[in-house]
């Protein structure tokens, strides 16, 4: 999938420096993975480059989904939730601030677009989540740029089939680990 979307923006000529950020940027607003389009950008323009877009193009979609949930969601959750909850939500932003941001932002099991909008809805202010969020997301981009790149080598080297087989069999081999795991005999509490 990830080959056919790189060949599909590379054969975009000079408009792939316009598709590739806008689809970031896209990918940042709704809730969808956004390893795919890192990778995507460093099998494009390198690891360098791929990562700049990356980073940039992620940075425009947070502040678009913040402010689409500042605009938008605030008022809403103001409506259906008790204004406790939602004075609550406001103070832990108080207090907590930007560690607790930066925090969210480094750890890769939150989800990317969730922080953007929740954030949005509480008083935090914009120039915090601004810079959190500018730290934050940094390493990733390197990450997944820098995969994107050297996933594309790899293609260029070895050739889709044989990338193919090799991630299907890693795949199976996950599935079967993960159904070994959740199958295993528990012992009872006592």
């Amino acid at each position: 999938m990830i080959e056919t979307l790189a060949a599909w923006v590379e054969a975009s000529g000079p408009a792939v420096y316009v598709l590739a950020p806008l689809f970031t940027v896209m990918v940042a607003v709704l809730p969808i993975p956004a390893e795919i389009p890192a990778m995507v950008n460093g099998m494009v323009f390198g690891p360098i480059w791929g990562t700049l877009v990356t980073w940039a193009s992620a940075l425009v979609g947070a502040q678009i989904s913040f402010e689409l949930a500042r605009r938008f969601g605030r008022p809403l959750t103001e409506r259906v939730l008790p204004a406790s909850m939602v004075n609550r939500a406001d103070r832990v932003c108080a207090t907590s601030g930007w560690p607790l941001l930066l925090g969210l932002r480094l750890l890769p099991t939150v989800a990317f677009t969730a922080i953007n909008w929740a954030a949005g809805m509480t008083a935090l202010r914009r120039s915090t989540f601004v810079w959190t969020t500018a730290i934050g997301i940094l390493p990733g981009a390197i990450v997944f740029t820098t995969t994107g790149a050297g996933l594309g080598a790899l293609l260029d080297r070895l050739g889709g089939q044989t990338l193919t087989i090799a991630v299907t069999a890693v795949f199976l081999m996950t599935m079967i680990g993960m159904t070994v795991w959740l199958c295993r005999p528990r012992s009872e509490p006592e």
